[in-house]
């Protein structure tokens, strides 16, 4: 499927008569300017001097009355140009390709600087089958140019019918058409030629529209353009949805982030919590312990032997027994915490 970008468009029938227009208006009129041509351009070529001189001059002509390459662009006149040399090659200079370096080679000249990069890398061989696909399609402006124009109302019922002719011609010469450039150019031409059908009248009928060959082949590969232009306008609105949210699309990753977000436990952070839940559990365990621990057998019997010391200070000296009973009351307060502790220690 060939499809090419906007230089490699054929061009319309708007452009096709604007750019026809302005070549035929300076074609005649490069006579003055024959004495300043650039001799140094044309190198070793020895033939066909005159015609390439003139070639070279129109084109300078004709690409000043645009004066700028957005101009040039907006009108497609590069296109048109780059026909109308590839036939004066092919029909006059023997298909010598290497005068198209001759054209190149007086557009960047520097008497040129007003036409300078306008189209001097578009000027070259376009190919055969291009040719030809071109050449079919301005024969067929020109011939419904006079039904278009409708500028003889008696005579539109023959010129309806040669451009009906010129068009279905052209669609049964291309059954397996795969040029998408070329069905757009048919396309395009065909709702001109529904918007200037005329009324019909009692000698003929002038609407054409029935009589038009369809090219579905034409169909189908526009309508697979579209979708791949749809896609790429898609994914073009998501790169710049995410390059404005901070940092590039990227599908894949964005997938694993959102599934490692949701399931991932990181080793280190469990590591450091394991310990920490450890003493926690472990000081509870152990309050609950001290809290119930005078009421288990092994208080019971630290008790019994607290009372056993308070016998044997009875028999104590004077001056003890005194010392122990001013810090009897003491004792009392403290004995069990005293004795838990050492029971506990001896664990």
């Amino acid at each position: 499927m060939e499809e090419s970008g906007q230089e490699e468009r054929y061009n319309t029938f708007q452009d096709y008569s604007f750019n026809y227009g302005i070549y035929k208006q300076i074609q005649g009129n490069i006579g003055p300017d024959i004495d300043s041509f650039p001799n140094s351009v044309l190198g070793n070529q020895k033939e066909h001097i005159m015609p390439i001189t003139k070639d070279c001059l129109r084109l300078r002509r004709y690409l000043m009355d645009f004066g700028s390459k957005k101009k040039c662009q907006s009108k497609n006149c590069c296109q048109y140009i780059k026909y109308m040399l590839n036939g004066n090659i092919r029909n006059y200079y023997h298909s010598n390709n290497s005068i198209f370096e001759i054209y190149k080679s007086y557009m960047s000249h520097d008497s040129n600087h007003d036409i300078k990069n306008i189209c001097e890398d578009e000027i070259n061989d376009i190919g055969a089958e291009k040719y030809e696909k071109s050449e079919k399609l301005y024969n067929m402006y020109d011939i419904c140019e006079f039904f278009i124009s409708n500028e003889r109302p008696t005579s539109s019922c023959s010129y309806a019918t040669l451009c009906a002719t010129a068009y279905n011609r052209i669609i049964s010469d291309y059954p397996n058409i795969d040029d998408i450039q070329f069905c757009k150019a048919l396309k395009d031409f065909k709702l001109v030629l529904k918007m200037s059908e005329s009324t019909p009248t009692r000698n003929c009928n002038s609407n054409i529209s029935e009589s038009l060959l369809h090219s579905y082949e034409c169909d189908q590969l526009l309508e697979k353009s579209a979708q791949v232009t749809e896609t790429l306008s898609q994914q073009t609105e998501m790169l710049g949805t995410k390059e404005v949210s901070g940092r590039p699309s990227d599908p894949q990753r964005d997938e694993m982030e959102e599934i490692s977000e949701v399931n991932s436990i990181s080793p280190n952070s469990f590591d450091a919590t394991l310990p920490i839940t450890l003493f926690s559990s472990g000081i509870g365990v152990l309050s609950i312990l001290l809290s119930f621990y005078k009421f288990t057998p092994i208080g019971h019997w630290l008790r019994l032997r607290t009372k056993g010391f308070k016998g044997i200070s009875e028999h104590l000296g004077a001056e003890e027994y005194q010392m122990q009973q001013q810090n009897s009351e003491y004792d009392e307060r403290n004995v069990e915490y005293n004795q838990y502790n050492i029971a506990y220690n001896s664990l």
